[in-house]
């Protein structure tokens, strides 16, 4: 099976759950047999070198488009007055599509499948060359910037958020109805995409772990971490709320202890973040030794979509996680068997100290997570299963 992947970014260093989605499927796919052709812009602001690409994805062919998809607020005024949603149409360029046109006249493919809705705007392209094509959703967009219109107070941030998701829910719709199949990662949004575009074919697809099962180590005391890109808007507002409203509660009870966030993005001294007992780490190397050195994952996030791919990495890791309930979606973990949830700034801090004061009860969580994950959650078995879908649906023509 010869395979193009279409994807808006190169997903390299693996510091998000999108890249590490992306990275793990070209590579799984790749392992099972298939020829993979990834064919994605290399843009600005996640440049990579062509010497790390022919490094890090050795196992596939790589081709790229150069864009500069930077917001502005020219840009983004221009798009508000045409009504164009500004989040797709900065990866709307000419000059790729053509590149494209001239690959999928070049060589044959099985089939194509689009990595996110960013990846939307080729769909004609492919579309033009008669062949079939699948997209797989990481996240229900619109859903997205619902929910932060919902949470924000700003009257002009409710305004306008609403009207991106009003854009993107009319524009999200179309797409799912004109691919050939769709592969979201939660049964949410797979449950979600059946309304929007009953009858489409579908696989669901979560982001696995290899099934390695790290040694546990003892919980460092008083120890909590956030880990998440500050490029993207709800981990912005999900560490503002944990600063603002759940950090003086637990440090009112437990004085000493610490706060330790890192994310792709964030800046060391970023005044949102700044406070008693916390401690701002910018970008890091390694995101394995980071969560294994510093205690709990805190994972407060209130309008996101799709699946936490750290959650999972701590899950498969020996690292104890504590949750909202939006937090944990696609994951069928339970509160008080394989993480803690609270959805307020009470029951979120009590459950930072639960954790602490309670180390019998953490090591039942990671024996537990670490089962779900190898039940639920092992790469090379779910690429498997998608791969199959493929072949049983009949993609190949």
């Amino acid at each position: 099976m010869k395979i193009l992947v279409v994807g808006s970014r190169i997903p390299w260093p693996l510091c998000d759950g999108g890249a590490i989605a992306t990275y793990q499927l070209l590579k799984e796919l790749s392992a099972l047999g298939a020829e993979v052709v990834y064919f994605s812009f290399n843009t600005t602001k996640h440049f990579v070198d062509q010497k790390t690409i022919e490094k890090q994805f050795s196992f596939c062919r790589v081709i790229t488009a150069p864009l500069n998809a930077n917001p502005t607020v020219m840009g983004a005024l221009k798009a508000l007055f045409t009504g164009r949603n500004y989040n797709i149409s900065r990866f709307d360029d000419d000059d790729a599509k053509k590149q494209l046109s001239v690959l999928l006249n070049n060589e044959k493919f099985d089939l194509v499948q689009l990595e996110g809705l960013y990846a939307s705007p080729f769909l004609n392209t492919i579309r033009q060359a008669g062949l079939t094509v699948s997209l797989r959703q990481h996240n229900a967009e619109f859903q997205i910037w619902n929910r932060l219109a919902d949470t924000t107070l700003n009257p002009l941030k409710k305004l306008y958020f609403r009207l991106l998701s009003t854009q993107l829910k009319q524009y999200e719709t179309a797409v799912l109805n004109n691919v050939d199949a769709i592969i979201p990662i939660t049964n949410t949004d797979m449950d979600l995409f059946a309304k929007l575009a009953p009858g489409k074919p579908m696989f669901l697809l979560p982001v696995g772990q290899n099934n390695q099962p790290a040694t546990q180590k003892e919980l460092k005391a008083n120890t909590f971490f956030h880990l998440g890109s500050m490029e993207w808007m709800p981990n912005v507002e999900a560490v503002k709320w944990l600063v603002k409203e759940v950090w003086p509660r637990v440090m009112k009870k437990q004085p000493k202890a610490s706060l330790h966030l890192a994310g792709k993005g964030m800046q060391k001294n970023d005044e949102r973040f700044l406070g008693g007992g916390i401690v701002v780490h910018g970008e890091i190397e390694n995101a394995q030794d980071f969560m294994q050195l510093h205690g709990v994952m805190l994972v407060p996030v209130f309008a996101a979509g799709g699946i936490r791919v750290k959650m999972l990495e701590a899950f498969a890791g020996g690292i104890p996680v504590i949750s909202t309930t939006l937090g944990v979606q696609g994951i069928p973990a339970l509160h008080e068997r394989q993480l803690l949830i609270a959805d307020t700034p009470e029951a979120f801090a009590a459950a930072m100290l639960r954790l602490q004061s309670e180390p019998v009860l953490g090591k039942e969580l990671l024996l537990n997570a670490q089962n779900l994950i190898a039940g639920h959650f092992e790469a090379r078995a779910l690429i498997k299963g998608l791969m199959s879908f493929y072949e049983d649906f009949k993609c190949i023509k």
